[in-house]
């Protein structure tokens, strides 16, 4: 079983399926540091706001249908809003996972990055698109030296306490973070971090997030996104590199994956949970996405 390290309040250890700490102050949270000391498998959690993350120690892996990213200690690592599949190990050595995460809305980013354009001239351009970062809900890179040491101190300021109904000093090190990832090269991590600020983007990706599993149609997400039908089929493809009724049926694939992992229900409520129209459906669709039918992949797992 899990267990997560008896820290002071300031360290802001969230719950297992969520990474929303609250402050003392009943605050949200925009830096936290997490620490488990055990290994729970693939487990889902929600978030409401984008979140840039450092691993300090452990492994972690970000699941994309069924195929994993892994993240080693000195990564850094973007996760979009929405429900994520992931795996937390601790070190085998220390036996100890431990992670920093920086959240914040659109609208964070978005005065951080207009006041670094008007400011102080920085180019904050988007030019990098492609399919591998665009299409996923993270992104996973190597850390380089300065961030390492920004993010060396953020843990310790963490430790001591420095951010604990302290926004201000909060927003000054995201700020930091920002303005290191806007500096890179062009790449993957830069293009997420900075398109989470487009409020079209982001309305369409909360749609579809908060949505998935209520079984509105097309028509009804277009509706709410103030488009036409083809518009927006067209623009969601512009923006996530597959058509939204593609990223709705994966999305629910990906969660009866995990339900016959950490399960023992029926494939058939399974299927009707994920909003499969019935178990014929289900079990095609899902031997197209993993190359198995879900009673194999069970089997398979769990021997």
């Amino acid at each position: 079983m899990k267990s997560a390290e008896k820290l002071q309040p300031a360290e802001n250890v969230p719950e297992a399926d969520t990474v929303e700490p609250i402050q003392p102050s009943g605050r949200p949270a925009t830096i936290a540091r997490m620490v488990e000391t055990g290994h729970s498998g693939i487990r889902s959690f929600e978030t409401s706001r984008y979140c840039i993350g450092y691993l300090v120690s452990g492994t972690k892996h970000l699941y994309h249908g069924d195929q994993p990213t892994t993240v080693t200690p000195g990564d850094i690592f973007f996760i979009g809003r929405g429900t994520h599949y992931v795996e937390d190990i601790p070190d085998s050595r220390t036996r100890r996972f431990e992670q920093v995460m920086f959240l914040y809305t659109p609208e964070q980013l978005g005065r951080i990055i207009a006041s670094m354009s008007i400011e102080h001239g920085v180019d904050t351009t988007v030019r990098h698109s492609c399919p591998q970062c665009m299409a996923r809900d993270h992104v996973v890179a190597p850390g380089w030296r300065s961030l390492q040491t920004l993010m060396g101190a953020a843990v310790q300021l963490l430790r001591d306490g420095f951010y604990v109904d302290n926004p201000a000093g909060e927003m000054l090190t995201l700020a930091s973070l920002v303005q290191q990832i806007v500096a890179r090269p062009e790449c993957c991590l830069r293009s997420r971090v900075m398109s989470s600020t487009d409020p079209e983007k982001e309305l369409m990706e909360r749609l579809v997030n908060d949505f998935v599993f209520e079984g509105i149609s097309l028509s009804e997400y277009a509706r709410r996104s103030n488009r036409s039908l083809s518009s927006f089929k067209k623009k969601f493809k512009e923006y996530f590199h597959e058509t939204p009724h593609r990223w709705v049926v994966r999305r629910r694939l990906a969660h009866a994956r995990l339900e016959l992992i950490q399960t023992t229900k029926p494939v058939i409520q399974i299927a009707t949970e994920c909003l499969f129209n019935n178990s014929s459906h289900f079990i095609t669709s899902f031997r197209k996405e993993f190359g198995m039918t879900p009673v194999q992949f069970r089997k398979n797992y769990r021997s």
